[in-house]
């Protein structure tokens, strides 16, 4: 029964018509149709030549091509008219060799096996098995009615079973050819509509997929064009990619520097010089669109002959991870703070102080550029010495964005900026109080002086001035603080371990009136220490003592007084300076010009920009604080011997007594 089955499935048609098979079919009738017609001159002509009534062959092809005349307007269906066709052919098959008698009446008969080879182009085997019919029954029935039409011989009823045995063995094999046909070729479109179904339901599985996946998917070809197929995560965050789009172009919508860089990178890929995958490797790996961080992998998916054809670029959304990192550094960052506040309560106020001062100038609208950078730079060092170093890499990545004219990004850093601060400012007010509210610390000897001018009846005058210049901050204290900043700031430059060496001379100083200046001193620390000290081989070399000098004093001389650091290293190269000093049209004429032009704004001799220093911005600011204290800078160096700064202002220690005491 299963056998039976699979012969009338093979036989039998879909029921089902496509439109390739029903256009298919109408030009194969009508061309069928065409052929049945030229059957009856045909007829006519082969009777007249064997004299077998050309007339009557001519009327009997007449009258059996009414069949599928008759059939040509009354079916609807294509393949119904095609079975006609092969009952209708098969007849004209039976006139032919009846109407050849003579001869040539058994050659007659190939043309039965011509027309089954013929009907397979209507790709359907029933017609084949009708047509076959056909045959035997005009084969049997006209030899036990009239056998001349059939043989020109007296032929057995075996000649009969012979015939009928090749016709079945050919229609057997038409028919699996017709079959064959219609299965790969008509039906094709059929075929090719399933495929189609199926690819379409891969694809809405895959689009739902795509469509609920976290991850950003999307793939490239060689020329970095994006796909069409991508997960919908990919356009929310990058906005609506249009067809054929370059990925250049849509990172370019969202941040031109990634796009460039990308744009170069993936140059390389196409010129296919490195391996893959360090090419790969080069390409951006993070971008910030709308607050939002997104980590990009490259996968290779097509290599051809060591070339990329294709790459599968992930998205992930790694903000919660660079988030959770922020605020693990924000709590250690302040951490820090508290305990250099435990160690330091007056560094980490006079920070806190010149801070909110710098930040408000740095947001301020109408701060010059020059103004802001100094400030920016101020704050990033200040930052740095008080060991605040993701702030100080936050401000020193500002600069950079400042410095490329990336006005855009480097606004909203700022703003983060301003906020990160003003969050560590009021977490630190309840510790640190309102200024007016602030004890004044004393050392213990300087309670004992007093007590002891008490005691031995000293005049209110000068028990007076000593009580006042409590007020005022010890050099002592201040000189203390910036060794160890210098001694930090050595550590981080990779200068090693240095000697500094503080002389205070008992001077003390209004902490309000220098906190600006102190703030941008830390500028010259960080030149002396990045350009001045040499590394420990370097000044082996030289003959000198490994471990670089730092001397740092305060003194007053006669009616100024002087801040003074000196350094053992290089000295200035005079001949870097002047260079550098061309590039902003600066003509120098004579050695103290030269020095002078070192505190000119983004004049450096740095040969690369570094978060301690490069960028030309810290000397102008000292040299600005300076000056509006109505002070003077002179500098002193000696090549492969010292730098010596001197800071000189217009203020004796009397000077500072009436300050204190006013």
């Amino acid at each position: 029964m299963n056998a039976l089955r699979r012969v009338l499935a093979s036989i039998v048609l879909p029921a089902t018509i496509t439109e390739f098979e029903q256009r298919y079919l109408l030009r194969m009738n009508r061309i069928g149709f065409g052929f049945l017609a030229l059957h009856i001159p045909a007829l006519a002509i082969i009777a007249a030549f064997n004299d077998t009534e050309p007339g009557l062959a001519a009327l009997l092809a007449s009258l059996v091509l009414l069949g599928p005349a008759l059939a040509y307007r009354a079916f609807d269906n294509p393949r119904a008219l095609s079975l006609v066709y092969g009952v209708t052919t098969m007849s004209m098959g039976g006139l032919l060799v009846h109407f050849g008698q003579g001869p040539m009446q058994i050659e007659m008969h190939f043309y039965f096996f011509a027309l089954l080879a013929m009907l397979v182009l209507f790709g359907n085997p029933l017609v084949i098995v009708l047509a076959a019919a056909t045959v035997a029954v005009h084969h049997l029935l006209l030899w036990l009615v009239l056998p001349g039409s059939v043989f020109n011989y007296d032929a057995q009823v075996w000649v009969v079973v012979v015939h009928a045995s090749f016709v079945v063995l050919e229609s057997i094999a038409a028919c699996f050819i017709a079959r064959s046909f219609f299965d790969n070729v008509i039906g094709l479109e059929r075929i090719g509509r399933r495929r189609a179904l199926e690819l379409a339901e891969r694809n809405r599985e895959m689009r739902r997929v795509l469509d609920n996946v976290q991850q950003g998917l999307l793939t490239l070809d060689r020329a970095g064009i994006v796909a069409d197929e991508r997960s919908a995560v990919v356009e929310q965050w990058l906005g609506a990619i249009g067809p054929r789009a370059s990925f250049v172009d849509v990172l370019r919508k969202v941040d031109g520097e990634v796009a460039a860089w990308f744009e170069v990178g993936w140059t390389e890929l196409q010129a296919a010089v490195m391996p893959i995958e360090l090419t790969l490797a080069q390409l951006p790996s993070r971008l910030e669109v709308a607050g939002r961080h997104l980590e990009l992998t490259y996968v290779p998916i097509e290599v051809v002959d060591d070339r990329c054809e294709g790459v599968l670029v992930m998205f992930s959304d790694i903000s919660a991870r660079v988030e959770r990192a922020r605020l693990e550094a924000d709590q250690r960052e302040l951490s820090d703070l508290l305990e250099r506040y435990a160690a330091d309560r007056r560094s980490v106020i006079e920070f806190l102080e010149e801070g909110n001062e710098l930040i408000a100038q740095i947001l301020h609208e109408d701060t010059p550029r020059p103004v802001l950078a100094r400030a920016l730079h101020t704050f990033k060092g200040n930052a740095g010495v008080l060991g605040m170093t993701p702030m100080a890499t936050t401000c020193h990545e500002i600069e950079s964005l400042l410095a490329e004219g990336n006005e855009v990004r480097s606004r909203a850093a700022l703003r983060m900026l301003a906020e990160r601060w003003a969050l560590i400012c009021n977490l630190m007010k309840p510790l640190v109080g309102e200024p007016e509210n602030r004890a004044i610390e004393i050392e213990v000897a300087d309670h004992r002086a007093v007590l002891s001018a008490v005691q031995r009846r000293r005049p209110y005058g000068e028990i007076e001035a000593v009580l006042s210049s409590w007020t005022l901050e010890p050099m002592a204290k201040r000189l203390e603080r910036v060794a160890e900043q210098t001694r930090r700031i050595a550590q981080r430059a990779g200068k090693g371990d240095i000697d500094v060496v503080i002389t205070h001379h008992d001077v003390r100083l209004s902490a309000a009136k220098y906190r600006a200046f102190w703030s941008a001193f830390v500028h010259v620390v960080r030149n002396a220490v990045a350009h001045g000290i040499e590394p420990a081989a370097t000044r082996a070399a030289l003959g000198k003592v490994q471990r670089g000098r730092i001397e740092i004093s305060t003194r007053y001389d006669g009616e100024e007084l002087v801040i003074a650091i000196e350094d053992d290293g290089r000295g200035v190269d005079r001949d870097a300076l002047a260079h550098a000093a061309t590039r902003f049209g600066m003509t120098l004429d004579g050695p103290d010009e030269v020095l002078g032009a070192m505190f000119r704004d983004g004049v450096s001799t740095a040969g690369a920009v570094r978060e301690i220093a490069g960028r030309g911005l810290g000397m102008g600011a000292v040299r600005s604080a300076c000056v509006a204290l109505g002070g003077r800078v002179v500098a002193r160096t000696e090549p492969g011997r010292f730098t010596r700064f001197e800071f000189r202002f217009p203020e004796g220690r009397d000077d500072q007594v009436r300050t204190s005491a006013a």
